[in-house]
């Protein structure tokens, strides 16, 4: 197995880890229950310079482009975590939204991009990170997050 190889197969154990994460943080909130293990990690504050100061420009960059243009319009709100995923430091940008949907990029502590995702409630869609800002102006969601067609249930 190559070096990228190798990276490939973490930066998407990581994804995984991470939406698995956020689901079980979501499936908790909705019953109404507080669990360490389940809890979203702690936003950091990013109005204040110091902590701006200490992140990549990469993590900086995405926030500052969903606050441009959620957060300032007013329909929706932005946060950078910092979260331990297998003994790795990453930084979540979450973006949630006055509805149900949003978006989310993930980052290592270098600021080396590791996924880029639009997600609904629990769920998430993996996509190109260009891709995915692109779609801050669409209502349609990836076909990953549609609802699933009832089945007729068999007479």
């Amino acid at each position: 197995m190559n070096q990228d190889e190798t990276r490939s197969d973490r930066t998407e154990t990581i994804r995984e880890l991470w939406a698995n994460k956020r689901a079980a943080a979501y499936k908790a909130e909705e019953a109404g229950v507080q669990s360490l293990q389940a809890s979203a990690a702690m936003p950091m504050d990013l109005s204040d310079e110091t902590v701006r100061s200490t992140l990549p420009h990469s993590v900086l960059e995405a926030y500052d482009y969903y606050f441009d243009q959620v957060e300032s319009a007013d329909w929706g709100s932005v946060s950078v975590s910092r979260e331990k995923i297998q003994n790795q430091d990453i930084f979540a940008v979450n973006v949630s939204t006055d509805g149900d949907d949003g978006w989310a990029e993930l980052f290592d502590a270098q600021g080396q991009e590791l996924g880029a995702a639009r997600t609904l409630l629990e769920r998430v869609a993996w996509g190109e990170p260009q891709a995915i800002r692109a779609s801050i102006g669409n209502v349609d969601l990836p076909a990953e997050l549609q609802p699933k067609p009832e089945t007729e249930p068999n007479t």
